[in-house]
């Protein structure tokens, strides 16, 4: 008898497991996750100002007993511990839980910021590409190695640059400190003081360029870090730029498409008692205030006539013929009165193939790499190259084209990252700037070297725009040129050579306001006539 209740209770319990009921009523349900952070804090209270009792590293699984507020309540050396669920993936659980006791599983997306974004099959540029990605589009990040993600996207799967990322919460997809990055209040905008400004996927000079800013450009100001600030356009793009170019202001919003000024430029007097300011010298800077210290926004030439609007000190205040007020020196203009205020009836090239093109301007040398030195004032290169390469961008952005620099300021940039912005942007054509240099003193002009076929006409085009533009130097002549920025290269590009600065001649002229503003002057004709 004893024997049959024996086996009873035992086919009783076989019964029960089967069907999923627990044996005990005090058995705890229990859930496991996964440590996602490079390190995880133990507490043993559920706050950051708790004392730590160790950590875990990423990967590790560790049994979840509760969640609250944020914090998961888990098992750590056979005690009770607490540390940040925002780290934690949960892997299911390991029996029966109540639905307060779940860690959420969420699913971590990021948006593109580049053009087209290469998908690669492992984490770095050596390998296949196996598809590309269009800007805004968001994937699905599986995990991260480095500076690389591994992304799916619809049926694309693969790797992709956590440069060209930007997570659901404004973040790089790569681990950072929260703090390193500050919030600012979203009424928080300023404008562009920079003739060109370039911004970044990242608060560093080393991150790759995503796009320009024209100068008095309206932005909405995200957050800060250091020097740097995260912006956003009013077209909706965002990116990191310098501090030191953007006037902060505080109250109001970047609404429509540029928010007023906080001071209304002065208007133009009754066109009765008009006066018109006419330049006396060709490459008279134009400035954003009335002295030397503020940036120049332009430049005029002899016989170009302005609206007058004020003097101070040496100072003439002109209307310029987009509307906007700038500064020139009193010494280098007439003032003659006139019946009304037209802007300058100079005939200008046609620049209308210009707008909305890709142009890459490469500011040759730079950094730790000053490139050839002149002979007669030591005249530097690579800081000549730049400031040719500010004018240049200048006035093609005037013309509608979309301009990045490779370089803005002082920076060495390899050959081969050069050769990358021009295929990251899909450049429709990079221009190499240089200044020459030969043991001939002798030796004088312009020259502008392509490397293939496709490199042919826009070198033809550029040559011609520079000999039209009378720049004071010999003209210049097209010559094929093995350089690395045009071999490499799979866009249109060519590299100019603006002078020698081995020729005394030549060092002189290429310093000249005139010879840079004709030179860029020429580029940009030259550009033009390609795109037509």
């Amino acid at each position: 008898m004893r024997s049959n209740v024996k086996v009873m209770c035992f086919f009783l319990i076989v019964v029960l497991l089967i069907a999923g009921f627990p044996l005990s009523t005090a058995s705890a349900a229990t859930n496991t996750a996964t440590v996602n952070a490079t390190s995880l804090n133990v507490r043993t209270e559920p706050s950051s100002s708790s004392k730590q009792i160790g950590s875990v590293k990423k990967g590790s699984i560790v049994t979840v007993i509760k969640i609250e507020k944020g914090w998961a309540n888990i098992s750590f050396n056979d005690r009770n511990a607490w540390v940040s669920s925002a780290y934690l993936v949960s892997n299911g659980t390991t029996s029966s839980s109540t639905p307060s006791q779940k860690v959420t599983k969420t699913k971590k997306t990021a948006k593109v910021t580049a053009t087209s974004l290469n998908v690669r099959n492992g984490a770095g540029t050596q390998y296949k590409s196996v598809g590309s990605l269009k800007n805004g589009s968001i994937v699905s990040i599986v995990k991260e190695e480095g500076n690389w993600s591994s992304i799916t996207y619809g049926s694309i799967k693969g790797w992709v640059s956590n440069a060209y990322l930007l997570n659901q919460t404004g973040t790089s997809p790569t681990n950072t400190k929260p703090s390193a990055t500050k919030p600012v209040n979203s009424g928080k905008w300023g404008r562009v003081t920079a003739t060109y400004l370039n911004f970044r996927s990242a608060g560093n000079l080393s991150s790759p360029i995503i796009g320009s800013l024209k100068f008095d450009t309206a932005v909405q100001i995200l957050s800060e870090s250091g020097s740097w600030v995260y912006i956003q356009t009013s077209d909706g793009k965002k990116g990191w730029v310098s501090s030191q170019y953007i006037s902060i202001q505080t109250g109001g919003s970047l609404v429509a498409t540029n928010p007023k000024p906080a001071t209304k430029p002065p208007v133009a007097p009754p066109s009765s008692i008009a006066k018109k300011v006419v330049i006396m010298s060709d490459g008279v800077n134009v400035r954003q205030g009335p002295s030397t210290a503020y940036l120049i926004v332009g430049h005029a030439n002899q016989g170009d006539e302005f609206a007058f609007l004020q003097s101070k000190n040496d100072w003439v205040q002109i209307k310029l013929p987009n509307g906007k007020s700038a500064w020139v020196a009193g010494w280098l203009v007439a003032l003659q009165q006139s019946p009304s205020s037209n802007s300058p009836s100079t005939s200008k090239p046609a620049l209308g193939g210009l707008k909305g093109k890709r142009i890459v301007v490469d500011p040759g040398h730079g950094g730790n790499d000053p490139g050839a030195s002149g002979r007669s004032s030591g005249t530097q290169e690579a800081a000549m190259t730049l400031m040719s390469a500010r004018l240049l961008a200048t006035q093609l952005s005037n013309a509608g084209a979309k301009v990045i620099l490779t370089r803005s300021d002082n920076t060495y940039i390899s050959l081969n990252k050069r050769v990358e912005i021009s295929h990251y942007h899909f450049a429709d054509a990079f221009v190499s700037l240089h200044y020459n240099s030969a043991s001939n003193k002798s030796a004088s002009g312009l020259l502008t070297f392509y490397y293939g076929q496709k490199d042919l006409k826009l070198a033809n085009s550029v040559n011609a725009g520079l000999i039209q533009a009378n720049t004071g130097l010999k003209s210049g002549n097209v010559r094929y040129g093995n350089f690395h920025v045009l071999r490499e290269n799979k866009q249109p590009a060519v590299l100019v050579e603006l002078g020698f600065l081995s020729n005394p001649f030549d060092e002189v002229t290429i310093k000249s306001n005139s010879f840079q503003t004709k030179a860029a002057t020429g580029i940009t004709a030259g550009l033009a006539q390609y795109f037509q």
